[in-house]
C-alpha cells in the first residue's frame, strides 16, 4: 500500500494505518527534533506532541500527497515552540551522547561537527530551519520551500545567507 492510499485510510479514522505512516517516519522525525534540542527526552517529547497533533488533525490535510510536508511542518512549528518556551541552554554533555553517535574515527572530525553543529545552533530560525532540512534530511529545495509554505526564491535566498553566516562564524572557531 502506498503512502496516498494511507493517508486516505488514516483520515477515514483508520489508527493502523496513521500508526504505519508515523512509524515509517519515526527515525526522521525524532532525529530532526534532536537537532533542534539537542537533548533526547525533549525531542522525544516534541515528536510525541507532533504525532499528537498530526493524529488529532489528520482529517484536515486536503491533499494526502503533502503528508511529509505537513508532519514536518508541525515537527518543526513544535521544535521551534519548544526552544521559545524554555530557552534552555545545551551543554555540552548533552551534545556529547549526540557526536558519540557519529561514526567519525578522529577526535579532529569530532571537534569539526562539534564547531559546525554549535555554529548551526547560533543561526537565525529560519536560517537554522533550511540548513537541517536540506543538510541533516536531504530536502531537496523544492521539498523544503513546500514544507516551510514560501517561494522557492526565498528558500535560496536564506540558505545562502546562512551560508555565509556559517563559513564566517567557522572561520572565526
Amino acid at each position: 500500500m502506498d503512502i496516498n492510499e494511507k493517508v486516505k485510510l488514516a483520515k477515514k479514522g483508520d489508527d493502523n494505518a496513521f500508526y504505519e505512516l508515523i512509524n515509517e517516519r519515526k527515525a526522521m522525525l525524532y532525529k530532526t527534533a534532536f537537532l533542534y534540542v539537542k537533548n533526547k527526552e525533549d525531542a522525544m517529547d516534541i515528536v510525541s506532541d507532533t504525532v499528537f497533533k498530526a493524529y488529532i488533525s489528520i482529517k484536515k490535510l486536503k491533499q494526502p500527497e503533502f503528508f511529509n510536508t505537513w508532519l514536518t511542518r508541525i515537527l518543526i512549528n513544535n521544535s521551534l515552540d519548544f526552544i521559545k518556551k524554555n530557552k534552555k541552554v545545551v551543554s555540552l554533555e548533552e551534545n556529547k551522547s549526540f557526536h558519540e553517535n557519529d561514526n567519525l574515527n578522529t577526535h579532529e572530525n569530532k571537534e569539526d561537527v562539534l564547531d559546525l553543529h554549535k555554529a548551526v545552533d547560533k543561526l537565525d530560525d529560519k536560517y537554522k530551519t533550511i540548513v537541517i532540512l536540506k543538510y541533516f534530511q536531504d530536502m531537496t529545495l523544492n521539498e523544503i520551500a513546500e514544507v516551510l509554505k514560501c517561494p522557492l526564491g526565498t528558500v535560496k535566498t536564506y540558505l545562502n545567507k546562512a551560508l555565509k553566516e556559517l563559513r564566517i562564524e567557522l572561520i572565526e572557531e
